[in-house]
């Protein structure tokens, strides 16, 4: 297998200095380019296999290579391959917004559709704020977030991100976003140990800061319902009836970024179903097409589709040219009807718990601190003291290492979490074998590095 950086084969090298990729430093770059891909294996241009663990990136749910899903892009290529949808409508728009309404519980009857999880995000902000104008409450243009949170790089997205890696670079950011600290057990904030001194201050803040900036400005609290790229950071089980009581109390919308956990991968239609929330806006993308055309959207309950009810003062005026693109919306219906046949949803809450123990045995490791997850998404956090749980050093890399020990043996796996972090993601449809060869390969890829570090 070729090493790491090796340079790939057919002059596709001299051909990569015309694309920029996002997140990435170019200097000096010699990427693996990806060639095919089926079930829970991508293959580079060299021959090389790689199991994805991370499922893309946290997005190709039903797995690569689905012939359902080109067929009926294709299908409906033929018959109409582009059309808007501003105060019109296509039929693969229509049908595919009934069939997530089918599966978003309670009144989260309505859909806007959008291309990605950013562009979710910033809707679902902007939805909003016009919520509380067109209600005669214009003030509350205010919006809560989290410590360690990702929703995106639109610059409403980065103005309510939590890692400052991801937004330091674009200030100034937009005003009225107000900072909370996040669900982080393992790293809490107040030095709290949850089931012993713990009093639930994170969601406890969240009623503090409303009180400090006034109930008349703030209008939004927007959190992923678990912190995905922030470390994978389920909260404990009382933070979101937590949060939701305290925002219905002071008359604040609660919009739950289910980007990640959205369409299964925590074993249930939506993440915010298991972890108690009650959210009046959702954000969507990723498992709504498994990544076979970009597509995303914001689920909104009723009251709040009932705000932008009226004359033209009154309409959401937000909206993007392909928005509803009828390829993208006909593969969404593909990828959701295998969920639905293949009962995915219910093979992540069967198959998570083996993936969750197989990664656990990690924590053998003196430099795994800790592993935790729901379903078929894992984190794996690095420290180099258990007891302080103090992290390494920048500088000296030992998350990156160990990733990249283990795609040097043919597992894909994700660095986040500020660099301490990797996330197991794979598609619902991975095998035991596969799942037993990831944690066998990170096993391996730890020890090496752990052996490196004089451990």
């Amino acid at each position: 297998m070729a090493e790491h950086g090796q340079a790939p084969a057919g002059g596709v090298q001299e051909e990569f200095q015309h694309l920029w990729p996002p997140f990435t430093q170019m200097q000096n770059l010699t990427p693996i380019v990806m060639d095919h891909a089926e079930g829970s294996v991508v293959w580079d241009t060299e021959g090389n296999e790689y199991i994805d663990a991370f499922a893309s990136l946290w997005t190709v749910n039903v797995g690569h290579g689905r012939q359902e899903i080109y067929d009926a892009i294709n299908e409906q290529a033929k018959k109409l391959a582009i059309y808007h949808i501003f105060q019109i409508a296509n039929e693969p728009a229509i049908k595919l917004a009934e069939k997530v309404a089918e599966h978003m519980p309670g009144d989260l009857n309505h859909l806007f559709l959008t291309l990605g999880g950013g562009e979710s995000v910033e809707t679902a902000v902007k939805m909003a704020r016009q919520y509380w104008r067109n209600k005669g409450k214009g003030t509350k243009y205010m919006v809560m977030f989290r410590e360690r949170s990702y929703h995106g790089t639109t610059m409403t997205s980065v103005s309510a991100q939590g890692l400052t890696v991801n937004r330091a670079k674009f200030e100034p950011l937009l005003p009225g976003f107000i900072k909370l600290g996040a669900p982080y057990c393992y790293q809490c904030a107040w030095n709290k140990t949850y089931g012993e001194d713990c009093k639930m201050e994170c969601a406890t803040q969240v009623e503090h800061e409303i009180d400090f900036y006034g109930p008349e400005n703030v209008g939004t609290m927007l959190g992923e319902t678990m912190i995905g790229t922030g470390g994978v950071i389920p909260p404990p089980p009382e933070y979101w009836p937590m949060v939701n009581e305290i925002c219905k109390a002071n008359d604040v919308l609660v919009i739950n970024d289910e980007v990640i956990t959205g369409f299964g991968r925590s074993g249930t239609w939506f993440g915010f179903e298991q972890f108690g929330s009650d959210p009046d806006l959702i954000t969507l993308a990723k498992g709504m097409s498994s990544g076979y055309l970009p597509l995303g959207g914001v689920g909104a309950k009723d009251h709040v589709f009932d705000a932008f009810l009226g004359g033209p003062a009154e309409a959401f005026m937000s909206g993007a040219t392909y928005m509803g693109h009828p390829l993208c919306c006909a593969a969404g219906i593909a990828n959701l009807e295998i969920v639905e046949r293949e009962k995915l949803v219910e093979r992540c809450a069967e198959e998570g718990p083996y993936l969750q123990e197989g990664l656990r045995t990690l924590l053998g490791h003196p430099i795994v601190g800790d592993v935790r997850g729901i379903g078929m998404v894992a984190g794996i956090e690095y420290v180099r003291d258990k007891d302080t749980r103090e992290w390494f050093a920048p500088a000296q890399g030992v998350a990156a290492k160990i990733r990249d020990e283990a795609f040097k043996r043919g597992v894909f796996v994700r660095l986040l979490g500020g660099g301490h972090v990797h996330a197991v993601a794979p598609p619902f449809i991975i095998t035991r074998e596969q799942i037993d060869k990831v944690v066998d390969v990170l096993d391996e890829a730890i020890g090496v590095v752990e052996k490196d570090l004089g451990y």
